[in-house]
């Protein structure tokens, strides 16, 4: 009889700990804010221009967000966000001549702010998330390439861009939230300028295309 209530009364603690955990879930209605740490992949960017094709390799590196936004009732967030990415470049396929090591130096940088609207589903402790955010993005090229790095893309532009997230939330306490994310961030119709180095003097053309890159983040909310 004794295990029997001891029993009963560990499977009482163990629900109410749940339903605890279920309300830090469901949050209610109001603003938070959150950061996140990303590892943004940036696989491959196609510039185009008339006979000057530029495909540019990047290093996997680490970018940060911010967002500021609102919960209402029923998982839905509207949220405006701050994401920053910096990734070195590996290798710079030009017209077939292909550069990479010493011969290539430089980075593409980003900065983007988006408006966000995320929407959680069911009721568990553990809440999947799926998203979608337009903006736009400021796009920062430092590049240089061939064997005197001579040649280079020096350039700025600022593009429309959107994103989609999914992810999972897990609730800490009733205010701190942590979450693991994907997103996929496309910055569309960019263009930068690129300056050829050899023989005949420096030659500027147009380099036109979009760049679009993998993350997988982590992070924490704060709901206010």
């Amino acid at each position: 009889m004794t295990q029997l209530m001891t029993k009963k009364t560990l499977v009482s603690a163990i629900l109410f700990a749940g339903i605890q955990v279920v309300t830090a879930a469901n949050a209610q209605a109001g603003w938070y804010s959150e950061s996140t740490l990303l590892d943004a992949d940036v696989s491959g960017t196609s510039l185009n221009s008339t006979g000057r094709n530029v495909n540019a390799e990047f290093e996997s590196d680490t970018a940060f967000g911010g967002a500021i936004g609102y919960q209402y009732d029923g998982g839905l967030r509207i949220e405006a966000e701050y994401l920053s990415t910096e990734n070195d470049t590996s290798a710079i396929d030009f017209n077939g001549n292909s550069f990479s090591g010493n011969t290539v130096a430089g980075s593409l940088e980003t900065q983007s702010i988006f408006v966000n609207a995320i929407k959680s589903f069911g009721n568990s402790s553990i809440q999947p998330y799926l998203g979608v955010g337009i903006g736009f993005s400021k796009v920062e090229s430092n590049i240089a390439y061939n064997p005197t790095l001579s040649a280079s893309i020096n350039d700025d532009d600022t593009a429309f861009s959107y994103q989609f997230l999914a992810g999972i939330d897990v609730p800490f306490s009733k205010s701190f939230t942590g979450f693991v994310e994907y997103r996929y961030v496309d910055i569309s119709d960019v263009s930068l300028s690129r300056r050829g180095g050899g023989l005949g003097g420096v030659a500027t053309t147009s380099q036109n295309g979009d760049i679009d890159f993998d993350a997988f983040a982590v992070g924490l909310r704060y709901s206010f």
